[in-house]
């Protein structure tokens, strides 16, 4: 407040205290409320000033800050109403905002020049709600309720709640309908909190709490929620066949969820039963691997024996839970020649009614190990309704279920495969509610399976019938093959020949054709497959070539990478080895070669000696000759070899009774000499003699030092070199 102003009403006030007293009454001019509160958003409120001892000739009002500025005065309008009576007035402030936190005067004027002011001070309170959520983050396994809190305070009170919902990888946020009960609960202004029902994928994201109010509106930080996923593990197929000396065996494991697996491992336990094996994570030996991937950690398993077989699982955690994946029963089977499964067999298409079964087969017939016979839609493993059964070298897989509308013109699809192709062979059928000419025919097609390597390869797939004529492809893994490629149209009958040279590449390779002319949901498709074959590599003999009669021997022939397994023998001279002869075969499924080692254990006579150990290997391609390596023997007589031993041992025996005789002779002659002057003149020697002395203090009986002497003299005419 100015300060003159507050002079000006202390004189005022001193004036009107002495006009008081003179006319007797005491003039009091107060306020109500002296101190009041608003809150934010009511429509009004109302100071009350009264002047008792006098009237006022003249009212007004004026408002400050409450820290102190500049006095503004208030007239009536729609903000302020002012009543004036004789001895009172009233200030009603209308739709109370923050701003009218302010302190008000009241000043009666009951004179010429005299003013009497009291003031009152308004409080606002309220504004802006404050709007807090729980949890900042949160991870939401599938399928769960998660609640969101969402805690509002402040005055006025929220007239409204609403929540939004920004989806993960999304930067446009929505407003969530909480009225859809089936998947919200809460989320008004009874309950500002939210509940997330059946927790799904589409439901990870960014939750804000909005709450507004007379003053206006204000929203929460974000409350985060991560959907957390049952991981999908799915391991290579159930049934799984490998043969002893096979170099290796994949068994392969898919993860799918959110988030991903952060550990995994193998579980090996036996087909009967018994303690659990566990093949950890990070495995990676002479045996085992586990390939460290989050979606794919296969297991390798190495050098193929009986002791791998087993019923294996593939298991993997997301930090949440712990899942496990189909099991996989790893069969190994005695070691043997492996061959491919025969094509699948099923028929061209099935004649259905809506809702009836129906009943799919699918065989194959021979393939060591046995294969395993799969039927797919859509290039989805059907699991439900399936069967399959082993008659003789016949494995067959049928598939039952109840037909749809939606099941006309559907292709199915049968698969067959036991690891020893590069790809399973596949054959398909489809569903038709009435048979039609407009579907083509199956594919169907001829060539031989085995060529030379470098030979030419001419495969023809024909398909009959279809309105209109189907085009066909030639795919190999997955991709349509441009290159060698020939079609022609003839009567009906639509061709595609491939020609191409045969490469390694192209061994245990599977060749599809696919017949589309648009009329079924995916095309028909048949495959082939070819073996290569090639020459193994020259074989390697090892073993000793210098032997003594009577004494065992050990030969290794090794032949290794061809196919098919070649055929190997060993013989000395021309006497040939069979039962002594072991041999041992394994399959790489890497290089899809056969390695062959042949081990001969013979203990072979002198009359061997000289003559050659030989192993011949016969791959039986184009008729060429063996592949042949051999090895010079040197067989010596046992006795023979005793004589000269003996002789040796004789001359060592001799050379060192010489030694010992030649040293006992110098100790004799270099030992101190006797007395020759028995009349006390034995200290004095000839002329030119060198003394010898005895060395008693060296640890050899036979070791000699020579000293010389001032007086030197011949001994018996020899002279003696003396030592420097």
């Amino acid at each position: 407040m100015d300060i003159s102003v507050f002079h000006l009403i202390l004189i005022h006030v001193i004036s009107i205290t002495k006009v008081g007293a003179q006319n007797g009454d005491q003039i009091s001019l107060k306020v109500k409320p002296l101190d009041g509160t608003a809150v934010y958003g009511d429509v009004s409120y109302t100071i009350e000033c009264t002047i008792t001892g006098t009237q006022a000739k003249a009212w007004s009002w004026s408002k400050s800050s409450i820290i102190g500025s500049t006095t503004t005065k208030i007239s009536s309008g729609s903000k302020y109403s002012i009543v004036i009576y004789p001895n009172a007035t009233d200030l009603t402030i209308n739709s109370i905002i923050e701003e009218d936190e302010q302190e008000y005067f009241c000043q009666a004027t009951i004179g010429v020049g005299l003013q009497f002011q009291t003031m009152s001070r308004l409080i606002v309170n309220g504004g802006l709600l404050t709007v807090t959520i729980s949890p900042a983050k949160a991870d939401v396994l599938q399928g769960q309720s998660q609640l969101i809190s969402c805690f509002v305070t402040g005055e006025p009170v929220a007239s409204d709640i609403r929540w939004y919902f920004t989806p993960t990888g999304s930067e446009q946020r929505q407003l969530l309908y909480t009225g859809n009960t089936a998947k919200y609960s809460g989320g008004n202004t009874q309950n500002p909190s939210i509940t997330v029902l059946n927790f799904q994928s589409s439901d990870s994201g960014k939750y804000v709490c909005s709450a507004s109010n007379a003053v206006g509106t204000n929203t929460s930080s974000y409350s985060v929620l991560r959907f957390i996923s049952d991981l999908n593990i799915t391991a290579s197929l159930t049934s799984y066949s490998a043969i002893v000396g096979d170099s290796k065996v994949t068994m392969s494991c898919k993860i799918n969820g959110e988030p991903p697996a952060i550990g995994w491992d193998w579980k090996k336990t036996q087909v009967d039963g018994g303690s659990a094996e566990i093949i950890a994570q990070g495995t990676n030996n002479a045996k085992r691997q586990i390939i460290t991937s989050a979606t794919n950690p296969n297991l390798n398993i190495f050098s193929i024996t009986e002791n791998d077989r087993g019923i294996y699982n593939c298991r993997a955690n997301n930090g949440k839970r712990h899942f496990i994946s189909n099991p996989v029963n790893l069969k190994v089977l005695e070691s043997s020649i492996r061959t491919a499964p025969g094509e699948p067999e099923t028929s061209s298409y099935v004649e259905f009614q809506i809702g009836i079964t129906v009943i799919l087969s699918c065989s194959s017939t021979g393939a060591n190990p046995p294969p395993s016979v799969i039927w797919l839609k859509d290039d989805i493993v059907i699991t439900s309704g399936t069967n399959t059964t082993t008659s003789g070298n016949i494995t067959t897989t049928t598939l039952t279920f109840t037909t749809s509308a939606d099941d006309n013109m559907e292709v199915y699809e049968c698969q067959v495969d036991n690891g020893f192709l590069r790809r399973p062979l596949i054959k398909t059928t489809y569903l038709t509610l009435k048979p039609s000419n407009d579907p083509p025919g199956q594919p169907l097609i001829t060539g031989s399976h085995q060529y030379h390597l470098g030979d030419s390869i001419r495969m023809i797939c024909r398909s009959t019938g279809g309105n209109p004529s189907p085009t066909l492809n030639w795919l190999r893994d997955g991709n349509v093959i441009t290159n060698g490629i020939s079609r022609s149209t003839n009567s009906g009958v639509t061709t595609s020949t491939l020609t191409f040279t045969a490469g390694l590449e192209d061994h245990l390779e599977v060749f599809e054709c696919q017949a589309d002319n648009g009329v079924l949901n995916k095309p028909l498709a048949t495959t082939t497959y070819i073996e290569v074959y090639f020459a193994p590599k020259v074989p390697v003999l090892t073993g000793p070539t210098n032997m003594v009669s009577g004494s065992s021997g050990t030969w290794t022939c090794s032949s290794l990478n061809g196919y098919p397994a070649p055929t190997i023998s060993i013989r000395i001279q021309d006497q040939h080895y069979t039962d002594e002869f072991v041999i041992v075969q394994s399959y790489d499924v890497i290089d899809r070669s056969y390695t062959v080692t042949g081990t001969l254990d013979v203990v072979p006579l002198s009359d061997k000696s000289g003559q050659t150990l030989c192993c011949h290997v016969s791959h039986l391609i184009n008729n060429k000759v063996p592949q042949s390596v051999c090895l010079q023997l040197s067989i010596e007589d046992k006795e023979d070899k005793n004589i000269i031993i003996y002789a040796v041992i004789g001359l060592v025996a001799i050379l060192l009774l010489f030694i010992i005789i030649m040293a006992v002779l110098c100790n004799n002659r270099n030992g101190k000499p006797q007395n020759r002057n028995r009349d006390g003149n034995d200290e004095e020697l000839d002329g030119n003699r060198q003394e010898i002395h005895y060395d008693e203090t060296s640890e050899s009986p036979y070791q000699i030092i020579f000293v010389n002497t001032t007086d030197s003299r011949s001994i018996s005419g020899n002279s003696v070199r003396s030592i420097p």
